[in-house]
C-alpha cells in the first residue's frame, strides 16, 4: 500500500468519524459542523486519489471556519449542556485529526513534485483548522465543568 492509499484510507475513515459524530449530536449546530468536517474529509480523499493518479490536484479552500463561527454564535446555553456527554468523543475527534497532520507531515519530506508537495501542506493547514475548531468545541462543551472564576486565584482569561 502506497503513501497515497494510505491518506486515502485515513481520510475515509475521517469522514465516516465525522458522520456518526453529527448523527450522535444533539444540536443542529454541531450537526452542521460535523457534516462538514466529513466533507471536507472527502475533498481531501479526492485530491489524495488525484494525486495518486497522477492528475493536477485542486483543493477547494474550505468555508468551514467561517460557517462555523455563524453556529457558535447562535449556540444557546441549553446546547451546551446537551451537548456535554459527549465531549469524550469530541477529543478522539482531536486524536484523529493529530494522527493525520503528523502522518502527512513526516511524508512531505518524501515528496519531491512541487506541485504534490503543494497540495499536502494545504490538507495539512486545513487538518490544523479541523483540529483547532474541534478544540474550540471541546473547550466550550468542557469548560463550565471546569472554569473556577475567584478572585482569589488571580486574573483569568476571559471566559
Amino acid at each position: 500500500m502506497n503513501v497515497f492509499d494510505i491518506a486515502m484510507q485515513m481520510e475515509k475513515e475521517g469522514a465516516e468519524f465525522y458522520r456518526d459524530l453529527a448523527s450522535k449530536a444533539t444540536t443542529k449546530g454541531l450537526k452542521t459542523i460535523f457534516t462538514m468536517l466529513a466533507e471536507d474529509e472527502v475533498k481531501h480523499q479526492n485530491t489524495f486519489s488525484a494525486l495518486k493518479d497522477g492528475s493536477a490536484a485542486q483543493m477547494v479552500a474550505s468555508q468551514l471556519t467561517d460557517n462555523a463561527e455563524t453556529v457558535f454564535k447562535g449556540f444557546k446555553k441549553k446546547d451546551f449542556l446537551s451537548e456535554s456527554k459527549h465531549v469524550d468523543l469530541y477529543e478522539r475527534a482531536l486524536e484523529v485529526e493529530l494522527k493525520s497532520i503528523e502522518f502527512y507531515s513526516e511524508q512531505l519530506q518524501e515528496i519531491d513534485s512541487k506541485e504534490t508537495r503543494k497540495a499536502v501542506e494545504a490538507i495539512i493547514a486545513e487538518e490544523r483548522r479541523h483540529y483547532d475548531l474541534v478544540d474550540d468545541i471541546v473547550m466550550m462543551l468542557d469548560r463550565p465543568n471546569s472554569w473556577v472564576e475567584n478572585a482569589e486565584f488571580g486574573v483569568r482569561e476571559e471566559y
